[in-house]
């Protein structure tokens, strides 16, 4: 109720003068990325520029209010869809872009999700037991015991890019602590 209402107010606010101040404006795509992630792209842009994250219909709203004072603004409006936020500057945009593109943090992979890159098994030992040959098979991986643990003959492509990554997938690159993908900031425009 009366919270939420002075919320809103509180974020139209900074909202408002934020586009007020700054003219140079990014769309940024944050799907997978953590908190904390975005709390170190947050501390490293400080004073250089400001990073905005909100309800998509409540960023439009807003914009829409302040496209009567600016109606450059309107471009971004049909930009604000999916899982999206807005850093603002005065400065240079690819300095800004750069910053936010260096935090890449690596993850592994989920089930049931699309791979944004080959993953590739590389060849060696594994340290896991013997007992465990038949997961490789299922996999179609070539291996061979050496030493009392299994290994690896050949490098494998495990899952192309842009195929969906199955249960017996994950729990491979798991055993094997391999973590395939990194998530970070996408610059969608600038």
């Amino acid at each position: 109720g009366k919270r939420r209402k002075e919320r809103k107010a509180r974020y139209k606010k900074l909202f408002e003068n934020v586009l007020k101040e700054y003219t140079r404006c990014m769309v940024i795509g944050i799907d997978n990325v953590g908190s904390l992630q975005m709390q170190k792209v947050r501390k490293v842009l400080r004073g250089r520029a400001v990073m905005v994250m909100g309800k998509n219909t409540l960023m439009r709203m807003i914009i829409r209010q302040c496209m009567v004072a600016n109606p450059k603004l309107e471009t971004l409006l049909p930009l604000i869809k999916g899982n999206v936020g807005l850093i603002f500057t005065n400065e240079n945009m690819k300095a800004v872009r750069d910053t936010v593109i260096e935090f890449k943090v690596p993850a592994g992979a989920r089930a049931n999700t699309l791979a944004s890159n080959d993953v590739i098994v590389p060849p060696g030992a594994t340290g896991l037991d013997p007992g465990q040959t038949s997961f490789f098979q299922a996999l179609n991986i070539p291996t061979k015991i050496s030493r009392g643990s299994i290994e690896i003959v050949n490098e494998v492509l495990l899952v192309k890019k842009n195929e969906k990554i199955s249960v017996s997938h994950v729990a491979l690159l798991n055993k094997l602590d391999i973590r395939p993908f990194f998530y970070g900031i996408t610059v969608q425009t600038l």
